[in-house]
């Protein structure tokens, strides 16, 4: 039997982590109504779920608003959808789960949470959130295709993987999508060979993070003395390298030059120009010397629905000269920070 990718058709699509894992959740009713909004709104079909986005009482928060959104539909609505949903992870102690058993047991939980009747789902990616080095990368790839053959899952989909971890992964069954960070302030994959890569086997890119969490805002550039303080207690940027005080001071230079060619050149918000600089880059024939670059789609979030129109509503076009002029502010600028923790860094394209 012949296996292939799962298509992926949205130009921009919904990431749901911060609707779960966040200081203050809402209601899950409140965030169901949101995720179906994104979808009816704006014609999204694909969106990004985690196993781990938060653990509560009552089992995995983002896998239990997943589920309540899904009975909040009719079938016809649900089977139009393809879900991308990372596990694999054990969070409590921060380490991959990538053998047989870590694998077995994370996409057996997440189908827990799914309808049993497949005539009555979207179509599942499953993504191994991060590399396990006790397990060879090809196997685990292998577990997980084991369920695409047996028709629990639909396909697999890859998350923070280097060039080797790619070629090692279609070497064993096809590859639906790679989820890698991507911003104006974290271009790390186009220049370490990871988009050469994936161009060159013309795997889709699913852009996480595409306004730097939070940073490209116009609201982060319009209180940038405050920003820091007012995030809550909990917020996980607290511990981030990038939003340390003197990198945060550091990045704001490029971020407030962005937000002003944004206003003055586009006419438009920070926010917008980030996810249409991404929007741009998708499927460009040559770009930083890279030929045919493969489709690139952002997932931004947004937990309130002005924050989520002003992700999604807001697009613009950017010609040639707008990138050029882009990359000429953000190239020869060193954002300072890693993108989690010193201790996180050795699982980053991997």
């Amino acid at each position: 039997m012949s296996f292939k990718p799962v298509e992926l058709h949205d130009k921009l699509s919904y990431g749901t982590m911060t609707l779960t894992a966040t200081p203050e959740p809402k209601p899950i009713e409140a965030n169901v109504e949101k995720v179906q909004y994104v979808v009816d709104k704006y014609n999204v079909t694909f969106v990004n779920w985690g196993e781990f986005y938060d653990q509560t009482l009552d089992g995995p928060a983002n896998l239990i608003l997943m589920k309540k959104f899904l009975e909040s539909n009719d079938d016809e609505t649900n089977r139009k959808l393809v879900f991308s949903i990372k596990g694999g992870y054990k969070l409590a102690v921060h380490k991959p789960q990538g053998s047989k058993e870590g694998i077995t047991k994370s996409i057996k939980n997440i189908l827990s949470y799914l309808p049993q009747d497949r005539s009555k789902r979207p179509k599942i990616l499953f993504e191994a959130a991060r590399r396990d080095f006790e397990v060879p990368y090809d196997k685990t790839i292998e577990y997980i295709a084991d369920f695409v053959k047996s028709g629990d899952i639909d396909g697999i989909s890859l998350s923070e993987v280097g060039t080797e971890s790619i070629r090692k992964a279609v070497s064993v069954y096809p590859i639906s999508a790679v989820e890698l960070e991507l911003s104006l302030t974290c271009q790390d994959l186009i220049y370490n060979g990871v988009l050469e890569e994936l161009a060159k086997q013309q795997i889709p890119i699913v852009a996480y993070s595409p306004i730097g969490r939070g940073i490209l805002t116009d609201y982060t550039v319009e209180n940038s003395e405050s920003f820091l303080d007012s995030l809550h207690e909990k917020d996980f940027r607290r511990h981030f390298g990038k939003f340390q005080p003197e990198n945060y001071k550091h990045n704001l230079q490029v971020v407030k030059k962005l937000y002003d060619f944004a206003h003055n050149k586009k006419n438009t918000s920070l926010e917008s120009l980030a996810l249409s600089w991404i929007l741009k880059l998708s499927e460009l024939p040559e770009f930083e010397g890279i030929k045919n670059l493969p489709k690139i789609i952002p997932i931004p979030g947004g937990s309130t629905i002005e924050r989520i129109d002003k992700n999604f509503g807001n697009i613009v076009e950017l010609s040639d000269a707008d990138l050029a002029e882009i990359q000429s502010i953000t190239k020869g600028f060193e954002v300072k920070g890693v993108r989690y923790t010193e201790q996180a860094e050795h699982l980053l394209f991997a």
